[in-house]
């Protein structure tokens, strides 16, 4: 077996094992486990192949997510491909199957993995950034908000910031610890989001949810969000623009003289070289007095829970914020060690 698919086969692993993992994707995640560690494996190496030569920087933990989400698009046409996300199948009949539909399908799968990404929209994930902005600003002065969100998606978050409303619904499910942060109106003055082209649609959007009762319940939460701020419609910019032209991003934040940067699940996407140029890029290009505010699932997808980074125009590196229990943001926020010096609230140990 390759490196490539040893990694494959051991992040497939990993993801199984947590719950965050399993919302109608463990089928799926299981088969192509069976099917990349077995003997016949053509029509996966072949997909492989396509994905290392048009995007080689892309992580094997979105390769994975792709992948289900390429054959959730098959499966809307083919009631035969739909029986991959039957857990009444037998394991070895769903890894032959699998092999079926990726030679079957070779063409629309392809053509997911090579141009598209994963747009899962969580309508929750928009808590960490009102309250930690909030607070942010309040304890360093900032009275002007230029913000960009990277890999804005359908710029739901642009909707959602100070939007009390939505707050005051989803807020109630999240416990901080050692201690609630308030809430604060953000003082934006500008609020713009980029996405690499195609720019996703909202049943793009919903083809991202894993295919379970659990996924209806947050892709509904999507749903009312977009009710709940159809007045934010004309308040904010969503542009196509793919982070990985590094000249194009720079250029554009010192264009609209960005001073906020929310990147939310984005950076997962890439290797670890790549994460890192994306950040300096950011970094480097925001106005000051800048903030780049990150949160991203743990080890890639391969650990339940996200980790929330914040990086400060003139600061030496990354602070460690906060942890989130799970990666859909309902369950607990455990402040980290940066915590305080982001926030100016008291964190751990203090």
């Amino acid at each position: 077996m390759s490196d490539g698919k040893e990694l494959l086969v051991r992040t497939l692993g990993d993801m199984q094992r947590h719950e965050q993992g399993n919302h109608g994707w463990s089928v799926v995640h299981e088969s192509m486990a069976l099917l990349a560690g077995s003997g016949s494996a053509a029509e996966l190496d072949r997909l492989l192949e396509s994905v290392r030569r048009t995007r080689p920087r892309m992580s094997t933990s979105h390769l994975i997510t792709l992948i289900g989400i390429a054959l959730r698009t098959v499966a809307a046409q083919d009631p035969r491909a739909a029986a991959l996300f039957s857990p009444g199948l037998p394991p070895a009949d769903r890894a032959e199957l699998l092999s079926g539909t990726l030679r079957e399908h070779h063409e629309p799968i392809t053509a997911v993995l090579t141009g598209r990404s994963n747009s899962f929209t969580g309508a929750r994930r928009f808590l960490i950034p009102q309250l930690l902005l909030g607070s942010w600003a309040a304890c360093h002065g900032i009275d002007g908000m230029r913000l960009l969100d990277v890999g804005t998606g359908i710029g739901l978050m642009l909707r959602q910031l100070n939007n009390k409303a939505v707050f005051d619904r989803f807020a109630p499910d999240l416990e901080w610890s050692p201690c609630p942060l308030p809430y604060r109106t953000l003082p934006l003055d500008a609020r713009h989001g980029v996405d690499a082209p195609p720019l996703p649609t909202l049943e793009w959007v919903r083809t991202c949810h894993g295919p379970s009762a659990y996924y209806d319940d947050r892709f509904s939460e999507v749903l009312w969000s977009l009710e709940q701020t159809e007045s934010a419609d004309g308040t904010f910019t969503v542009s196509a623009l793919d982070v990985l032209d590094l000249q194009a991003l720079a250029r554009y934040l010192r264009t609209h003289r960005i001073n906020v940067v929310t990147c939310n699940f984005v950076l997962y996407q890439y290797d670890a070289a790549t994460r890192g140029q994306v950040v300096d890029t950011i970094r480097e290009a925001l106005a000051p007095p800048g903030l780049l505010l990150g949160m991203e699932p743990r080890d890639g997808l391969r650990r339940m829970g996200a980790r929330v980074e914040a990086h400060l125009t003139g600061s030496a590196g990354p602070l460690h914020v906060a942890d989130v229990s799970d990666a859909h943001v309902v369950g607990r926020v455990t402040a980290g060690p940066g915590f305080t010096e982001l926030t100016g609230l008291d964190g751990p140990g203090r």
